[in-house]
């Protein structure tokens, strides 16, 4: 049986769909696919008894249609500072196997996954300038969203009741999003659907 777990943390998304997302609101992708990278930075949690406070991770995806018509390709990361149980934890958490919201939704979606992978994760959460570099295989940063008439920056929220990524989380345009992770996870998105949320998971 899977140890218990709680994650408290700063969650990034970036994706290929329309600021927003219209994943969010049970519709199809934008583009009729899904293609993005999401990941979080640990302010508080655990895996059992292995604390996982200041961890990072990040999994980069792509969907051939709607989430949840599956046959995702992920690619998983997690920082190379990670110990060799926190490691162990994450990889679990990531894969789904220790249960729970929204990891063991995810990877009911994943047809394969790739790694664990352990390289440098360099997560800075600071909205509109928040910036994502997972050693030279992805690479985020946010900009704010502009009015299309007089420039003005706008900063829109999405309130989620039953979501089970995030339930309130902030609405941003990609300045730079690109995945480079294997060739069936290679693309870029600038100027796409950004978010920041803060997040609190637990499982099983």
């Amino acid at each position: 049986m899977a140890a218990s777990w709680h994650i408290a943390g700063d969650y990034v998304l970036a994706c290929n769909c329309d600021y927003g997302c219209p994943c969010n609101f049970n519709a199809r992708p934008s583009a009729g696919f899904c293609q993005g990278a999401i990941g979080f930075t640990v302010t508080e949690g655990a895996y059992g008894d292995v604390r996982l406070d200041g961890q990072k991770a990040f999994v980069g995806v792509n969907w051939p249609g709607a989430i949840h018509e599956g046959n995702g390709v992920a690619a998983i990361f997690i920082h190379e500072g990670a110990s060799p149980a926190q490691r162990d934890a994450l990889a679990t958490i990531l894969t789904g196997a220790a249960g729970g919201a929204p990891w063991g939704v995810f990877a009911t979606t994943w047809a394969r996954v790739l790694g664990p992978y352990f390289t440098r994760i360099d997560l800075k959460a600071a909205g509109k300038e928040t910036e994502v570099t997972v050693g030279d295989r992805i690479r985020i940063a946010f900009q704010p969203i502009r009015n299309p008439v007089t420039k003005a920056e706008a900063f829109p929220r999405v309130v989620l009741p039953q979501g089970f990524v995030f339930l309130e989380g902030e609405q941003y345009s990609l300045k730079e999003f690109w995945v480079a992770a294997s060739p069936e996870l290679t693309f870029a998105h600038p100027g796409k659907c950004a978010a920041l949320a803060k997040v609190r998971w637990k499982g099983p």
